[in-house]
């Protein structure tokens, strides 16, 4: 499992700049099972944990489950958050949602009740 550490979203961006480093990174797949039955979400490439949070992003694909065909189709891209304590337990995401790591994240943090919470969590990770 390849975690890299990162200080804020931004530096996401920097893996895509290097083409030959950034498909390497994409060499491992892992599954993920967060209470969805026979679909999963597989997880293609790098883990970002995002420093002073305790928080990692993953991104992959939800592929639903063809009962005729016994097989995972590819559906639709998620971002996946994870407790960074330790390695993550990727059947027990904190929140995962179709679409950008950017958006998951901010859907997340306004989803937090505690206004404490949500400053600390846009202030260690916006640049």
């Amino acid at each position: 499992m390849n975690i890299i550490n990162i200080q804020h979203f931004s530096d996401i961006d920097k893996f895509f700049e290097n083409e030959n480093n950034y498909y390497e990174l994409f060499e491992e797949e892992l599954i993920a099972n967060p209470g969805l039955g026979d679909d999963k979400i597989i997880i293609s490439g790098p883990m970002y944990r995002l420093r002073e949070t305790g928080l990692i992003i993953a991104e992959g694909v939800y592929c639903d489950f063809n009962e005729d065909t016994g097989e995972l189709e590819p559906d639709f891209g998620v971002s996946v958050l994870y407790d960074s304590q330790g390695e993550p337990d990727l059947d027990n995401a904190l929140y995962w949602e179709e679409g950008t790591p950017s958006c998951m994240f901010h859907n997340y943090v306004v989803s937090r009740e505690n206004e404490v919470i949500q400053a600390s969590l846009l202030e260690a990770c916006v640049a």
